[in-house]
């Protein structure tokens, strides 16, 4: 607010006004006069504060909550309310199966019901099947579709946390492949404002400005990568990078189906996944002396998950730091003494120790073909 006044500037203007202009003079601490100009001016100082805060929700780009709430219905627009989490039977994510045999052995009627539910071990993340998936008398594994029972990100899971189920069968076994990023929180102030302070262009539709949003409206995208003219006059490829992971078969689906609703006609925009460059790497430990078994074995686990948070976390298109991954295990335990790397494949194939550079539309992601793609020893 411009001319703001504290309440000590307003204490001493009403007292000064009344020494110059009124017969009072005892304006002293404690007296009756002190005593109304300190309270009338606490309520005047208090109001200041409240107009202040009232002032700046009236803009965008101070606003938060409810205000921004408010100035978005003038462009008729909401927030995205919290979504399930969920992946789709061509995700190739939750899976049944069988050790030995197959599933008809285990499961006469050739079916996973709808409603049967998927949990972690402790299970306080729990999905439920939404429909009946058959299988052939010849399957070993069958891949169903699951939905979340609980709203937003804290169903999200990585994979091989959904194994315990409540179909009650000796020896079928469940897990989830993949990892799980679709759920959704309620959309933030941030994103929320971006949208509306966009809302002008993104109407007006058949511009960047309204496929991207278009696109970033989608739950489960993190960001989108437009490359126009990928083939020819006309045509645009729009590459998906979700919050976490790979961008999953829906999810590209999703987002097609968003840009098609404000692309012109005669445009051919046309969402993809980003490359994936498999990365497999093994590390061996060398621990102080003073390291017990028990730190040891914590510590081995700490580093591959520092190792894979760090692969999955470079940004599409960068490049793979070798002094920045032997930081990231160093950091883990002062017990880590030094460290060897044992194996350095990308793409399947070995490479010089040391960085690795890839394509714009590249990404690293630890080898989904191998059991063991990040192993540290």
């Amino acid at each position: 607010m411009l001319f703001k006044k504290s309440y000590g500037e307003l204490v001493q203007k009403a007292l000064s006004d009344l020494r110059f202009n009124t017969n009072i003079t005892n304006s002293n601490v404690g007296g009756i006069t002190r005593s109304l100009v300190e309270v009338i001016n606490k309520n005047i100082s208090d109001y200041y504060e409240i107009l202040d805060i009232n002032m700046a929700m009236a803009f965008l780009s101070s606003a938060e909550g409810y205000y921004i709430d408010l100035i978005a219905t003038l462009f008729n627009m909401q927030r995205i309310p919290a979504s399930q989490a969920s992946a789709t039977t061509s995700d190739g994510t939750q899976k049944f199966y069988v050790s030995s045999g197959v599933l008809m052995d285990k499961i006469p009627t050739g079916e996973i019901p709808a409603g049967t539910t998927v949990s972690s071990q402790d299970g306080v993340i729990s999905f439920y099947t939404p429909s009946t998936i058959t299988f052939s008398g010849s399957a070993t594994e069958v891949y169903v579709p699951i939905t979340a029972n609980d709203l937003g990100s804290k169903s999200n899971v990585p994979p091989n946390v959904l194994t315990l189920t409540n179909l009650g069968i000796a020896n079928v076994f469940t897990t989830n492949e993949k990892t799980i990023v679709s759920g959704t929180d309620i959309e933030s102030d941030s994103n929320f404002r971006f949208r509306v302070m966009n809302a002008t262009l993104s109407a007006e539709k058949a511009n960047e400005t309204s496929i991207r949003m278009a696109a970033l409206s989608v739950d489960g995208v993190a960001d989108v990568i437009m490359r126009p003219y990928t083939r020819g006059i006309g045509t645009y490829d729009i590459i998906v990078i979700p919050l976490e992971g790979i961008a999953t078969d829906s999810l590209v689906s999703s987002v097609q189906q968003a840009i098609d609703s404000v692309q012109a006609y005669g445009l051919k925009g046309t969402a993809i996944k980003p490359s994936i460059v498999p990365v497999d790497i093994e590390v061996k430990l060398v621990f102080t002396s003073d390291a017990t078994d028990f730190q040891k074995s914590s510590i081995i686990s700490q580093v591959e998950t520092s190792i894979i948070r760090y692969i999955v976390n470079i940004p599409i298109g960068n490049s793979f730091i070798l002094n920045e991954l032997r930081q990231q295990i160093m950091d883990v335990s002062p017990k880590i003494k030094d460290h060897v790397i044992n194996c350095y494949l990308f793409r399947e194939e070995p490479v010089f120790v040391g960085n690795v550079d890839i394509y714009w539309d590249e990404m690293f992601y630890p080898n989904s073909n191998s059991a063991n793609a990040i192993n540290v020893i």
